[in-house]
Formats: structure tokens, C-alpha cells, sequence
């Protein structure tokens, strides 16, 4: 008989909950192959651990934002659109209705055409011009057209023309992993929690451990509080801790600092209710970002999500400075949304989204574990939800089929492209 592939997924947020969905499908695994055709074969027996319950974590406080708007990097842009298709062909087959939200988005720059959100300092009208010209669903459209497609909002009078993107939207996060978490227990799939799913040692053993184990051997992954777990590949879907979870296995991964003084990896989210009047668009504006958020007051109002890129704290900033920008945010949004008069901060949190060394996601099997069995396979990238569905399908594919996924050739872990010596861990 021959032995089935057992893969350990460490972190049960959007990402490491796709990839393990993907998996335990066991029917086809639609990456971007060579032949262009989906791969068919037998699943895996799947474990995910995650020392919180599902989706706490950095998952419940993104902006959850599905977009490839701001990239200037042609080949980053494909991988990001392409995982937006994937998206769509998730939320068709898992029950999308209650998570998958394909809205769009609209921006504006202060005073325009300049935008202050453009990492590569450009214009607004650029970035509309460049996403055309590479295919991308990009539109100016004048104020009455943006009122029309947003009626919640109260345009200021300065603004001349919005940049609308229908093709993008956002993951109502919470859900999305309460979902595929359900179907994964409904697959035969097993999902730890609390103690028994705190990863606390990898140990790598030789082979020969259990019958039918491949000559590489495997791992037997240590909890807090439960039975060992043994594995053939362990994936790391762990986010801002994907230093400390694959230093377990001797080879931390190191990602920008979150803990340090002025790290870019921190920021602040607020999320505020009741709202009278509904955001309908995920809106960027020059000094608030906002989207719906979907869950009700205990009034019975909607609530919304609230950023900015100016919001100038880290993992020391006091509370008071919190409350303080928190408060800013909510003022800035009342300026917009006339149906925010009434509401309040309900809750405000410093997210620290991962951040690898050089801003492009690392994905793929560790130095000196490469072989199909026995591997540790690291997976940690800023943009985790926009790039979730489309990297759990070409990594399924990968792990089940043992053959590489050309379209992640560029994101490959290795010492010199992330960084191993020159940042602390």
C-alpha cells in the first residue's frame, strides 16, 4: 500500500486555512503549470495547528483588500491577478456568498492628480494608464459617477475625477476561515487548536519511522499539550512568527522587525459603528481608507474598517496615542460619510502585517530541505489575503505533485534573496 503524503500546516488564517482547503480537495489542483492543465491527485492527510481559534490573529484585523493596484513590478502584478481569478473560483465552490466580496474600489488623491498612497510616487492618472495597458479593470471617472457608485459618500468639492477598479473587493476574513475551517472538519481533516495546536519543536528524524515512510524520512512535530504530529512536509503559514516557527527547525526566516522602534510592520486599524447609511466599495482617500466590515453593532448598525497611511504607530505607542488616532480616523471618516455622525470607535488594535526583508512574498521549500518528503516549506508575504487563493493552488500542486510551480520561481527562500545574517530575527 503505499503511503499517504501527511502535511502539517502551522497557522489557520486566510492563507494557511486556503492552503490546507486546497489540499484536502483531493480532486484537482489548478496551478499554473507548464502544460497549463490542472493536476489531478490522491490528497494528502492534512493537519493545521494554530495555537489560537482560526483567524484571530492578523487575519481578523486586515483590510482584507483583493487588489494588484499599487504594483509596478509586471511579474508580482500576474501573480496577484492571477490569484484574484483564483478567488472567484474559491468563493464558487465554498460557499463564496458569505464571505467573497468583488465590490470594487475607488480612489482619489489631494489634491489630484497627485497620490500620496503610490509607493513608486507617482500619479494617479499613471497608475490608471499603467494598469490599462497591462489589462487591468482601471477607470477615471468623474464625481457624479463616484457618488452614484458610493452614495454614502460626500465627495469633497476639490475632487475632479475618481480612480475606479471594479475588478477589485475584499474577504470578509472572519467568515471565510469559520467556512473552509467547517468543510476542512467535514473533509477528515484535522484542526488543532489552543495548546494542542501550539507548535512548540520540529524535530527531524531519519527514516524508517513508520511503515511505508519515504527514505528521507519525516517530522514529528511537538505541541504544548497534545500528541505528537508526524509529518512528511511541514508548511509554515505563520505570518509575523515565521522567524521564530521555522528557527525551530534551525533555519529562521527573518522579516522586518515588528517589535522595533518605527517598524513599518505595525499599524493601526479601527473598527467603528453604528453607521447609518452602509459602505457599499472598499474607498481610499488621501487620509482615511474604509471599507465595509460586515458585522452588525449590538444596535442592529453596520460597522466599518478604518485605516491611513499616515498613522504614525508601532508596537509601543502608548493607548492614549492609540485612542487619539483612533479618534482622528473616525473624525476623518465623518468628513466623508455623512452615516457616520453617530457612530463610535468600537475597537482599535495595532496589526502587525508580516513584511519579508525585500517586500515580495517567500514561498517554497527551505535550503537543504527540498526533497518532496521530509521538506519545510516556508510561505510568509505582506499581501497575505489578496494572494492566498492563487498561492494555495500553485503550492497544492506542488506538494502534491512534487513538480515546481514556474510562477514561483521568482519568490524562492534562499540566503542571499532573504536576507539570512544581514536582520535580526
Amino acid at each position: 500500500m503505499s503511503h499517504r503524503t501527511r502535511i502539517v500546516i502551522i497557522g489557520a488564517g486566510v492563507l494557511g486555512t486556503a492552503l490546507a482547503h486546497r489540499l484536502a480537495r483531493g480532486t484537482a489542483y489548478p496551478g499554473t503549470s507548464r502544460s497549463g492543465e490542472a493536476h489531478a491527485a490522491a490528497a494528502p492527510a492534512v493537519t493545521l495547528l494554530d495555537r489560537a481559534e482560526p483567524g484571530r490573529g492578523t487575519s481578523r484585523w486586515s483590510l482584507a483588500w483583493l487588489n494588484s493596484n499599487g504594483v509596478t513590478d509586471r511579474g508580482y502584478h500576474e501573480l496577484r491577478t492571477a490569484s484574484l481569478r483564483a478567488w472567484a473560483r474559491l468563493a464558487e465552490e465554498a460557499g463564496g456568498a458569505e464571505w467573497y466580496r468583488p465590490v470594487g474600489n475607488m480612489r482619489w488623491a489631494d489634491p489630484a492628480p497627485d497620490d500620496p498612497d503610490d509607493p513608486a510616487g507617482g500619479r494617479l492618472t499613471e497608475r490608471v494608464r499603467r494598469l490599462r495597458s497591462w489589462g487591468y479593470p482601471a477607470h477615471l471617472v468623474p464625481p457624479e459617477r463616484a457618488a452614484a457608485l458610493e452614495p454614502s459618500l460626500r465627495l469633497p468639492k476639490e475632487v475632479r475625477e475618481v480612480a475606479w477598479f471594479p475588478g477589485e473587493g475584499y474577504v470578509r476574513t472572519g467568515r471565510f476561515v469559520a467556512a473552509l475551517t467547517a468543510r476542512l472538519r467535514q473533509a477528515g481533516a484535522d484542526v488543532r487548536t489552543g495548546d494542542a495546536g501550539q507548535v512548540t519543536a520540529l524535530e527531524r528524524t531519519g527514516p524508517g519511522l513508520s511503515r511505508g515512510a519515504r527514505a528521507t524520512g519525516c517530522w514529528l512535530v511537538h505541541t504544548a499539550d497534545g500528541p505528537t504530529v508526524r509529518a512528511d512536509v511541514v508548511v509554515s503559514c505563520t505570518g509575523r512568527w515565521t522567524p521564530e516557527v521555522t528557527g525551530l527547525a534551525g533555519q529562521p526566516v527573518p522579516i522586518v522587525d515588528p517589535s522595533a522602534p518605527g517598524s513599518p510592520a505595525p499599524g493601526l486599524v479601527a473598527r467603528v459603528g453604528p453607521v447609518a447609511t452602509p459602505l457599499q466599495r472598499v474607498v481610499h482617500t488621501p487620509h482615511v481608507h474604509l471599507r465595509p466590515h460586515g458585522e452588525a453593532t449590538e444596535e442592529g448598525g453596520a460597522t466599518a474598517h478604518l485605516e491611513a497611511g499616515d498613522v504614525d504607530v508601532d508596537l509601543h505607542t502608548p493607548p492614549g496615542e492609540l485612542d487619539r488616532w483612533a479618534d482622528t480616523l473616525l473624525a476623518r471618516a465623518r468628513a466623508l460619510v455623512p452615516g457616520f455622525s453617530a457612530a463610535r470607535v468600537l475597537e482599535r488594535r495595532v496589526c502587525v502585517r508580516p513584511l519579508p526583508l525585500d517586500g515580495h512574498p517567500v514561498v517554497g521549500p527551505l535550503p537543504g530541505t527540498r526533497e518532496r518528503a521530509g521538506g519545510l516549506y516556508v510561505v510568509v508575504t505582506h499581501s497575505g489575503v489578496t494572494l492566498a487563493a492563487g498561492l494555495a493552488e500553485l503550492i497544492a500542486a506542488e506538494l502534491v505533485t512534487g513538480r515546481p510551480e514556474p510562477a514561483l520561481d521568482p519568490y524562492r527562500p534562499g540566503a542571499a534573496r532573504i536576507g539570512w545574517g544581514s536582520a535580526e530575527t
